[in-house]
């Protein structure tokens, strides 16, 4: 086998306190309902995951091609601060038709949003829509309103022509 390997994106996992209540939460806001739900325990589930005997629960829901996996462990290790400049830290983005709107409903509903929706100016996000709200735990979930740029084949022919890490987009408003 030559590398490198092929993929495509299948899931993402979210530890969570509470899987109902997260349940209920990713269900309310988005309208995600669970695919399939696992209770996994024992050796395998240890070894798998390297960690100490422990049970957890999980559901998948389905979000388009992609899956948001919510996972809740007994017991409890200890909550993560919930910053993004943690290493790993890992969110979501949803792409959202209209994020005007899309906020002032989510707002209504009481929504914790960090800002109003900022839209991008420079280069390949130009016209992009962007604002981040937390879930039930605090975790970041981003919401995109895309400009044309923002698209995945546009950022797929962008790296095929190879991107200046040297010159970034600069974000500084």
């Amino acid at each position: 086998m030559s590398l490198p390997i092929p993929v495509t994106f299948h899931h993402c996992g979210i530890t969570v306190s509470n899987l109902e209540e997260s349940i209920a939460w990713y269900s309310k806001v988005f309208g995600l309902k669970p695919g399939v739900a696992l209770e996994v325990s024992g050796p395998s589930g240890e070894r798998v995951l390297r960690l100490p005997p422990h049970t957890h629960r999980a559901v998948l829901l389905p979000v388009g091609d992609f899956a948001i996996e919510l996972l809740e462990f007994d017991p409890v290790r200890r909550p993560m601060d919930m910053r993004q400049d943690d290493i790993g830290y890992v969110y979501i983005c949803f792409v959202v038709d209209d994020l005007e709107d899309v906020y002032a409903r989510l707002v209504a509903e009481g929504i914790d949003f960090h800002t109003e929706p900022l839209t991008a100016e420079e280069g390949q996000i130009a016209d992009s829509k962007f604002c981040v709200m937390r879930d039930p735990d605090g975790k970041t979930i981003e919401l995109v309103e895309r400009g044309a740029g923002m698209y995945v084949s546009e950022l797929h022919k962008a790296a095929e022509q190879g991107v200046d890490l040297s010159d970034p987009i600069v974000m500084d408003g």
